[in-house]
Order: structure tokens, then C-alpha cells, then sequence
């Protein structure tokens, strides 16, 4: 698996949106569908209208952070069921969403974790080495089912095949750059014995993960900054992991909200 995202980060794309297979061949012109757009229409009934206009093209990573935080928004506002329990913590899932999208509107959220990022409490406290991605025209294929479940190997436990691109699309080069959340297979935000317990055990299997990441770069002459690996540890240590997890998934976002709030 490290191997196949290495492969994966190497080429870039010059605007976020999806593949569209013209002919035999494929190009970066469709609207991103993600998988989380694809549960705001078919698991929570919000109407196709909520979601970006199909002509629409996003050219930096801070236009694709602001308008997946508005998404986060037009699900608390269109969600008619089983979303907020008071009064309550509807205002708190609006602060949420609110100050997501403050904060991505501003262009904060595409530097958090890096050098660049002077704005966070982590920024006080952390001393990190990464550069943050370039904003614009230099993106990473990215695919949210991509997982263990949807690999196929052969009886040498090698890999031969990665299925259910349906939600792939090119993305801020920030997500490739986080460590991969199915290391545990389960999403964290329904572990049984909750987030922390979920960190305390991803955070063991991580070191692992690590080690096997640094393994396979060796030679392979990754055209960026930093290792991969050196990336992906700080992405943790920073809580950018955890960020971008929730700018990815409506419904994990109150939930890492009131737990990293950063």
C-alpha cells in the first residue's frame, strides 16, 4: 500500500475536478463528486442544486477548502432529519461550519500544519519542517474509498488491482499528504470506544506505517520538498490529519470539532 500511494502522489493535475473517460482516453473535466457529496444527496435527501454548479472549476486549494466547507454548511441547513438533537447543538454545529468557513475563506486552512501556518495554536508550540504544497496548478489524484477493503492482491499477497474509483478526482495536494486513516479499517468516528481510544490505538499502528513509508521511498526520488514520510508525521503531529478528515466528511466534523478544535 505504500508503494501504491508513492505511485499516486507522482503525477499532478492542474485544476480539482473529477476524471471523465473520453473515448480511450481520460482527462480532469467533470465536478469533483465526492463521497461525501454522494451521502448528502443519497443518505441525508438534500437536493443536487446544494451542491457547486457542474461548470464549476477550482484552481487553488483554498477554493476547494471554502466550498466543501459551504457543503458542511448546506448540510446542517438542508438535513431535515436526525442531524441536531436542541436548540443547542444546533449553534454549536453552526459555529462549527461557521468558523470553517471563516477560516477557509481566509486561506488559513491550506497552510495549517505547515511552515506557513501562522496562525494556529499548534503553530506556538510545534516546531515543524514542511513546506505547504503549492496552492495552485499542482494537485494529487485522490480517491476517498481508496482502502484495504478495495485492493485486490495474488497469492504472493502482491498487489494487482485497486477497485471503486467512482470517487476520485484531483485534490489539494494537502490530503496526499496526510497519513491514510484505514490503517485501523475502521472510521474513527465510529470506533466503539470513541475518538481518543481511536487515536491512542491509529497512533501505534502509525509508527509501523511510518517505518514501511520510509522503506519504499528509499531510491525513489520523489520531486517534492521533504520525504513523504517526513510529511505524513507531521501532518499527525500537527492535527492536519485531522483537518482535512473533517473537511472530507460533514458528519465526522462535529465530532473533531469538539475534540481538536486546534
Amino acid at each position: 500500500m505504500c508503494r501504491l500511494l508513492i505511485q499516486l502522489f507522482e503525477p499532478t493535475l492542474h485544476t480539482i475536478r473529477s476524471l471523465v473517460e473520453v473515448g480511450n482516453n481520460h482527462s480532469v473535466a467533470g465536478l469533483p463528486i465526492t463521497h461525501n457529496m454522494n451521502d448528502m444527496v443519497c443518505k441525508a435527501s438534500i437536493s443536487k442544486l446544494v451542491l457547486p454548479s457542474s461548470s464549476q472549476v477550482y484552481h487553488s486549494a483554498d477554493e476547494w477548502y471554502a466550498a466543501s466547507a459551504a457543503m458542511h454548511m448546506a448540510q446542517l441547513l438542508f438535513q431535515h432529519n436526525d442531524l441536531v438533537d436542541s436548540e443547542d447543538d444546533c449553534r454549536n454545529k453552526y459555529v462549527a461550519r461557521y468558523l470553517f468557513h471563516l477560516l477557509a475563506k481566509k486561506g488559513h486552512l491550506s497552510a495549517f500544519g505547515f511552515l506557513e501556518d501562522n496562525w494556529s495554536a499548534q503553530s506556538q508550540s510545534l516546531e515543524l519542517s514542511c513546506s505547504m504544497p503549492c496552492g495552485t496548478d499542482s494537485f494529487r489524484l485522490w480517491c476517498d474509498d481508496l482502502r484495504p477493503q478495495n485492493i485486490l492482491l495474488d497469492h504472493h499477497d502482491n498487489i494487482v488491482a485497486a477497485l471503486d474509483w467512482e470517487f476520485a478526482y484531483s485534490a489539494p495536494t494537502q490530503f496526499s499528504l496526510d497519513p491514510p486513516w484505514w490503517l485501523l479499517l475502521q472510521l474513527p468516528e465510529l470506533w466503539p470506544s470513541g475518538i481518543d481510544d481511536w487515536s491512542q490505538v491509529y497512533e501505534a499502528r502509525l509508527r509501523t506505517w511510518l517505518l514501511a513509508m520510509e522503506d519504499e521511498e528509499w531510491g525513489e526520488g520523489i520531486n517534492f520538498p521533504a520525504n513523504l514520510s517526513t510529511y505524513l508525521r507531521e501532518s499527525w503531529l500537527s492535527g492536519r490529519f485531522w483537518l482535512d478528515y473533517a473537511m472530507r466528511k460533514s458528519w465526522a466534523l462535529d465530532t473533531i470539532f469538539r475534540k481538536y478544535p486546534g
